[in-house]
């Protein structure tokens, strides 16, 4: 008996809300820093405080130019000998330059690994416990630690994330090893399509540069200020720009979750948003929950119709500010 697509993702949509479940289509750009002066140097080219990471930390961070634009989003992995920086896919044609630029005499050495590692993720009420009895990894509960393990003799950089709706990690795998690992995941775990990963993203309200962030923002307007930016770190390339904007103005569009309280069809990411008829932002991310139809989207909207219960309309139905 053949079974429908509707029919699969639902139930791998079930199997990460009540177990656990996988996706190993993850799209990434995975970059490693090495060399003695590597957390100095990328803490002078982004948001976070990067020299304030200790080994098994992570942070989230958005790369900037001397504007103060975003040029990046990801998370930053520090360990003992390296910081593996993780971003959206197809990244490094833009990164690898940027940081090859403002590379003078420091000892930093920047590897692209897209090509050669995968990124996976793990979602699901038993991601931790499988994990535990897999690996025998105990992963703290701050969000963003990470360990290194070996299963089967094949090596994972496992990092803590709340990128998704329901508790998870990112995997970081050599791509050799992959269908290797694939066997004893699948033993215990539903291997899911992109799609039930995409809506738990959208859900969770986590935003992808190139769809969510584009070079034409600034950080704030992201608003994952506490996750993303420190404003006592110092000097770095852009700040001067977004510690203006924080002491003396404000931005005038924000990125907001939405859900949909009546709808007529699924909308497409670009779609206006209005209020009394007037444009009010756009939408960037659309997904639906394959068990209920349920559809959630992110936009970036204009700050006066950004509060929370705010209603604006499109052609598809009407979306409510979370």
């Amino acid at each position: 008996m053949t079974v429908d697509n509707a029919t699969l993702r639902k139930s791998e949509f079930q199997s990460v809300a009540e177990t656990v479940g996988f996706c190993r289509s993850l799209g990434a750009t995975l970059i490693t820093l090495s060399g003695k002066d590597r957390a100095s140097f990328l803490h002078n080219l982004c948001t976070a405080d990067i020299k304030g990471l200790a080994p098994g930390d992570g942070c989230e961070l958005f790369l900037t130019d001397v504007r103060g634009k975003t040029i990046g989003f990801g998370h930053a992995f520090a360990d003992s000998e390296s910081i593996i920086l993780s971003t959206a896919a197809d990244q490094a044609d833009i990164l690898i330059p940027h940081l090859n630029r403002y590379l003078i005499r420091e000892d930093v050495q920047f590897f692209d690994q897209s090509g050669n590692w995968q990124q996976w993720a793990l979602c699901g009420p038993q991601a931790e416990s499988f994990l535990k009895e897999k690996m025998g990894l105990q992963i703290p509960a701050k969000n963003l630690s990470h360990q290194t393990a070996t299963l089967e003799g094949i090596t994972l950089h496992c990092c803590r994330t709340d990128f998704f709706e329901y508790p998870g990690f990112l995997l970081q795998i050599e791509s050799t090893d992959c269908e290797k690992l694939l066997a004893t995941f699948t033993s215990v775990a539903a291997d899911c399509d992109s799609s039930v990963f995409e809506f738990l993203r959208v859900k969770a309200g986590s935003p992808i540069f190139g769809v969510d962030i584009t070079p034409r923002n600034f950080p704030q307007e992201i608003d994952r200020d506490a996750k993303a930016i420190s404003f006592n770190k110092g000097c770095y390339l852009g700040q001067e720009t977004i510690a203006r904007i924080d002491a003396l103005g404000q931005v005038q569009q924000l990125l907001r979750q939405l859900k949909f309280i009546t709808i007529n069809d699924i909308p497409l990411t670009g779609t206006v948003l209005e209020v009394d008829g007037k444009k009010a932002g756009h939408i960037t991310s659309v997904s639906r929950d394959p068990t209920n139809d349920q559809v959630a989207a992110l936009g970036m909207v204009r700050r006066a119709h950004a509060t929370a219960g705010t209603q604006l309309a499109c052609p598809s139905g009407i979306a409510e500010v979370c």
